[in-house]
């Protein structure tokens, strides 16, 4: 699903450089990406999105070289194939939770908001536990509830990748495993691959793999 090779991506004016040999996940695997802040797990995660684009090296997403398609392209790609759960929720404020879920829909994934959407939208709200607030603003959630919210929007179209950034960072012990287990259990269902930064080493064997993102900078994990 995922095959990154000679990978080199910099930010204009800064010191971070991010390089790597080469990394792959399997169609259907869920790995963990682990590492200290700042080692640059969130920018290799916007790079397989093609949110950024590499200086050089190659970035397949489902045989696919996202990152060299225009602009316009790789949005409707993103839109279809891949399932995105940022770290900073990235929940429109003028729109209800339920409206936020279903966003992917109304940007062009998938047929639009149709019936089979609202179900599916219905159906995460009731696993994640936030069906009472689907009528409500995120700024009247808590940031549990919000990121919740936003795992929801993740997984609505049940895209073949899921990329999830620190989805239980907000929430407590309870939660936490509820929402990696709705994570994985939606994944194996609907067999999409799962690529999930995490710095909680107890989610760590709920997954196939773990990649550290510091041995993976410097040529040791494939």
């Amino acid at each position: 699903m995922i095959r990154c090779k000679q990978l080199r991506f910099a930010y204009p004016g800064d010191a971070f450089e991010l390089c790597i040999e080469e990394f792959s996940v399997a169609v259907g695997e869920a790995v963990a990406l682990v590492g200290p802040s700042g080692c640059g797990k969130t920018t290799l995660m916007n790079l397989i999105s093609a949110l950024l684009v590499p200086q050089s090296g190659s970035i397949l997403v489902g045989g696919a070289e996202v990152c060299r398609y225009p602009l316009p392209a790789r949005q409707h790609f993103r839109l279809g194939k891949i399932g995105l759960v940022p770290q900073n929720f990235e929940l429109l404020d003028y729109l209800t939770v339920r409206e936020n879920i279903l966003l992917p829909f109304r940007l062009g994934a998938g047929s639009g908001v149709d019936g089979r959407a609202r179900e599916r939208c219905d159906e995460l709200a009731g696993k994640s536990g936030i069906s009472e607030h689907l009528g409500k603003y995120p700024d009247q959630l808590s940031q549990g509830e919000r990121q919740r919210a936003a795992l929801c929007r993740g997984l609505v179209t049940a895209a073949p990748l899921i990329l999830a950034d620190e989805p239980t960072g907000n929430l407590d012990p309870g939660n936490q495993d509820r929402i990696v287990s709705l994570l994985l259990e939606e994944a194996r269902r609907i067999g999409s691959t799962v690529l999930m930064i995490t710095h909680d080493p107890v989610l760590l064997p709920r997954f196939d793999r773990v990649v550290d993102a510091l041995a993976l900078r410097k040529g040791g994990v494939s």
